[in-house]
């Protein structure tokens, strides 16, 4: 991204991103994101290329910058040191509401991004790198001493980012209580 969202931004640069949101949203509820063209995102926003490029490099750019303005919300409510297992599940459950929450529009973008597309994948990156960044910051101390904090995070990154797809794509009527006792489950070794 070419501006620090981070530093303080001016109306027009909000309202700007904010356009480029609403419009990558709705484009992929349309359609598959690798048919999506930078200028189907500036017809639906209503601003030219040259805004677009100043302040993303292209579309993939903007998806990124879209996980993290969601992920922003989510990583606010986590507990502020998640260093037991309360804490992992209390994340999964954070990221499983964030898509029910918003099941109208999840449920138009599945029908053109399925869990091999490229958007999934992209996702599922971003939520893997967050979810090792947490864990890393907040190892379990009762394992991490048998095993790397690095290799710990990896472990339970995927295993959310697992858990969120057969939720979202496998059962997407699962209740988040039985989510919950599945990933318990598999947290304890899978039997």
């Amino acid at each position: 991204m070419k501006i620090d969202v981070t530093n303080h931004l001016t109306l027009g640069a909000k309202r700007t991103l904010k356009a480029f949101r609403v419009a990558m949203f709705e484009s992929l509820a349309e359609q598959e994101f690798d048919k999506i063209t930078v200028n189907d995102i500036c017809q639906k926003s209503e601003y030219p290329r040259a805004t677009f490029y100043n302040y993303f490099d292209d579309k993939l750019d903007l998806l990124e910058y879209l996980w993290s303005y969601i992920g922003r919300d989510i990583l606010k409510q986590l507990p502020s040191v998640a260093k037991n297992e309360d804490g992992l599940i209390e994340t999964f459950n954070l990221l499983l509401d964030f898509f029910h929450e918003h099941i109208p529009l999840l449920e138009k973008i599945k029908l053109n991004n399925g869990v091999d597309s490229h958007l999934w994948h992209n996702t599922s990156h971003y939520l893997k790198h967050e979810a090792n960044r947490i864990i890393v910051e907040n190892a379990l101390p009762s394992t991490s001493e048998r095993v790397p904090a690095k290799l710990l995070a990896r472990f339970y990154s995927d295993l959310i980012v697992v858990m969120l797809e057969w939720c979202l794509f496998e059962q997407p009527d699962i209740s988040k209580v039985e989510a919950d006792q599945y990933l318990t489950t598999l947290l304890h070794g899978g039997l």
